[in-house]
């Protein structure tokens, strides 16, 4: 009543009713919740309050609390059919935030709900009806796109837009990519999960951070390249550049390079000063240094790389900046694939290593845990389809990470993963997220076809069997 302006506020603030009443209703008392629809609906239905704005606002808060709270499953049936029969009736007023309430609802039971309580100037913007606002994403290379963020968005959503952005509509396509927060100028980075509601981050962020960020990154490289799309190109080409001019993605045996591997390391040069854009001149010394790796620069003199990446420059004159990109990320790929047997990312035209004899083995150290019964450490292979490459870089002594196609096999156990480097919580957190993808995957591959002999055969083992897969511990040290 306080907040729909029928009673005195009484010294408190619009923003302490709101957190006050969403505080109740996530107590333990689970019937609060329900309690609080009820109430809510009472007060918008026949509102004959002599305030113009009571209803209104009591839709507001309706909204609010749908974003929020999921009620009870008795509940719920009559409250869907409350908001369908307000966005339903002729002449209603509040069809509008009677639909979105009933959005909220759906996604607050799909995704579990909002958890930070909204501060003032989103609470402001909800009051004055304004329901989403536009968030900055940072795609690599400094690449800016603003995104219509609703109240209930959730990372996945960012994620689906952005790719869709892309042309990358298959759902697997979809799990290769993440969501960072940053903060701190890059000193925390934290994948989020796609569940997480991207207010829930901001509202988090913004009193450690005020100049967070939102990074969006790929993280599995387990399918080809889309070399069509100009954004997927240039995304593409400015995450990998950075990794491949430190060497990580060049592994030389016995640290020899031959002539042919430094020829294609000029092409590549040539292709970076072309897909610059406005370099229709021959690159100088200090451009062609710039772009090859320095462990391969110092194998030549700098005048024998000029000359190299001249020679290359006179065949990817004629190709625009977008194709030197593509043509880049072609070449990169598949002089990864030629020194290892696999890639770091895979090139356009089929999966990564669909040649079994190419796959890599990671061998993981494993505790065995199953029934509460100690035994001896065993070893779990874990197949990388393009590699789980970790390489340090000397400089900064920082471990890198390419996650491409990490598939686990079926283990009857739970599994410990210890990480001892710098950013090793940031990479328990992605790899976290893989597990993720993968125990969903799995867990959908136990299902069987129903039947009246089968039904509580399936359930049982599907039951006994996620719950084992799920008892995964992530240490960093």
């Amino acid at each position: 009543m306080k907040f729909m302006g029928d009673f005195p506020l009484k010294g408190q603030t619009e923003q302490d009713l709101v957190t006050t009443i969403l505080k109740v209703c996530n107590g333990d008392h689970g019937l609060m919740k329900d309690e609080a629809y009820c109430q809510v609906m009472k007060q918008v239905t026949a509102n004959t309050s002599s305030k113009p704005d009571s209803c209104q606002r009591g839709w507001r808060l309706l909204y609010i609390l749908t974003a929020f709270h999921r009620c009870s499953d008795v509940m719920k049936p009559f409250l869907l059919k409350f908001l369908q029969d307000a966005c339903a009736s002729p002449g209603v007023q509040y069809q509008g935030i009677a639909k979105a309430c009933e959005q909220n609802l759906r996604r607050t039971f799909q995704y579990g709900g909002r958890v930070q309580y909204p501060n003032s100037m989103e609470l402001k913007a909800m009051l004055a009806g304004r329901s989403s606002k536009r968030q900055l994403f940072l795609l690599p290379g400094g690449i800016e796109r603003h995104l219509k963020i609703k109240t209930c968005s959730v990372a996945l959503d960012a994620i689906e837009e952005l790719c869709y952005e892309m042309g990358l509509h298959r759902a697997e396509a979809l799990d290769e990519y993440a969501v960072f927060l940053v903060t701190h100028r890059g000193q925390n980075v934290r994948p989020l999960n796609k569940r997480e509601y991207i207010l829930d981050i901001a509202t988090e962020a913004e009193p450690v951070d005020a100049n967070y960020s939102l990074w969006f990154r790929r993280v599995i490289w387990s399918l080809a390249l889309k070399l069509d799309n100009e954004l997927y190109v240039t995304m593409h080409y400015n995450q990998v550049l950075p990794d491949y001019l430190k060497a990580l993605l060049s592994v030389v045996p016995q640290g020899k390079a031959s002539e042919q591997h430094l020829q294609q390391i000029a092409r590549l040069a040539a292709l970076q000063h072309r897909a610059k854009g406005d370099s229709i001149y021959l690159p100088t010394l200090r451009e062609v240094q710039e772009c090859v790796p320095p462990q391969f620069y110092s194998k030549q003199g700098s005048q024998h790389w000029l000359n190299m990446a001249t020679q290359h420059m006179q065949q990817v004159q004629p190709l625009n900046p977008h194709q030197a990109r593509a043509q880049f990320l072609g070449k990169a790929a598949a002089l990864c694939v030629s020194e290892r047997g696999h890639g770091a990312f895979p090139s356009e035209g089929g999966p990564v290593n669909s040649d079994p004899e190419t796959d890599v083995r990671l061998q993981l150290p494993v505790r065995r845990d199953y029934d509460r019964r100690p035994a001896q450490p065993a070893h779990h292979a874990a197949t990388a389809g393009a590699g789980m490459c970790l390489m340090k870089d000397v400089k900064r002594d920082v471990v890198k990470v390419f996650i491409c196609n990490l598939s686990i096999l079926d283990v009857p156990y739970c599994f410990y993963i210890c990480v001892c480097i710098f950013q090793g919580l940031e990479l328990c957190r992605v790899i976290a997220m893989h597990m993720e993808n993968m125990l969903s995957v799995r867990e959908k591959r136990l299902t069987l076809p129903p039947s009246e002999i089968t039904t509580a055969i399936t359930q049982t083992h599907t039951h006994r069997q996620t719950k084992t897969h799920r008892e995964i511990t992530l240490y960093a040290l």
